[in-house]
């Protein structure tokens, strides 16, 4: 056995290393990830905001909500039991809202 560096056979694997990453011999880099998408935020026709990609739950308070998701879905009716998000109860109470966002004339 030898030690590291130590014979004529480790410095020139040591220099082999250092011509190949000089030599451009080194594996092509994977092309970076795409961006992550923005959120979209999509009404249900008398059910929830379903938010899809890249957002961040904040209370009014400033305290993020962590979600472990990158869907979720959010009352509008008000009555959920787990707001903000949905938990169904629109159903039960016979919610009612237009699937089409408002125009800025309309709010």
């Amino acid at each position: 056995m030898t030690r590291c560096g130590g014979t004529a056979v480790d410095r020139d694997a040591v220099r082999w290393r250092f011509e190949t990453v000089g030599s451009g011999h080194l594996p092509p880099m994977p092309e970076p990830l795409p961006p992550r998408p923005a959120a979209t935020v999509t009404p249900y026709e008398d059910g929830p905001l379903l938010v899809r990609g890249d957002f961040a739950v904040v209370t009014p308070e400033g305290e993020r909500i962590e979600t472990g998701r990158r869907t979720v879905a959010l009352c509008r009716c008000g009555k959920s039991a787990i707001k903000p998000f949905c938990d169904g109860t629109h159903k039960v109470i016979g919610f009612r809202a237009g699937a089409a966002p408002l125009g800025r004339d309309e709010q």
